[in-house]
Order: C-alpha cells, then sequence, then structure tokens
C-alpha cells in the first residue's frame, strides 16, 4: 500500500490520523503532517477524538470539532485554543 498524506486519508480525525499512524500509512518525512501526527497526540491525550483536521503549517495545525467550532493546537507546548481567540 502506498504511503498517504494526511490530507488524502478517509479519515482524518483525530482517531483516524492516530491509526494511519500506527498502521505506518502515512508518508514519512512530510513536516507538516509529522506536525499534524504531534498533535494528535496532544488532542489524543484530552479525548479529542472525533474532532476534524484542517490545516497544518510547520508549527500549528487547525482541527474542527463536532459543534463545528475551529481550533488551533501548537504540538510543541500542547497548548490548544479557539480560532480567532488571540
Amino acid at each position: 500500500m502506498p504511503a498517504k498524506r494526511i490530507d488524502d486519508l478517509a479519515n482524518p480525525t483525530v482517531q483516524g490520523v492516530w491509526e494511519a499512524h500506527l498502521e505506518g500509512e502515512l508518508a514519512p518525512g512530510d513536516i507538516k503532517d509529522d506536525v499534524a501526527v504531534r498533535a494528535v497526540e496532544v488532542l489524543a491525550d484530552k479525548g479529542y477524538w472525533t474532532w476534524m483536521f484542517q490545516a497544518a503549517t510547520e508549527d500549528l495545525t487547525s482541527w474542527q470539532d463536532p459543534q463545528e467550532d475551529y481550533w488551533i493546537v501548537d504540538p510543541k507546548n500542547g497548548c490548544i485554543w479557539e480560532w480567532g481567540a488571540i
């Protein structure tokens, strides 16, 4: 099976990204995907399994919760804040 990017996953929730990571489905070495996987670790630890991946930069990721609110996650320090709250 060829490696995928997070944007190509059928299930881009925290749970889906985590499972794809554990199963080795994600392409290694992509900086944005690596940041997203680290953010998934933060979100999973807090129980946010249904949050949907939106985008990633080299430093931050954005996610949508089930209530359709948007959140930014900094995987370096574990901070989560609502989009536009800064």
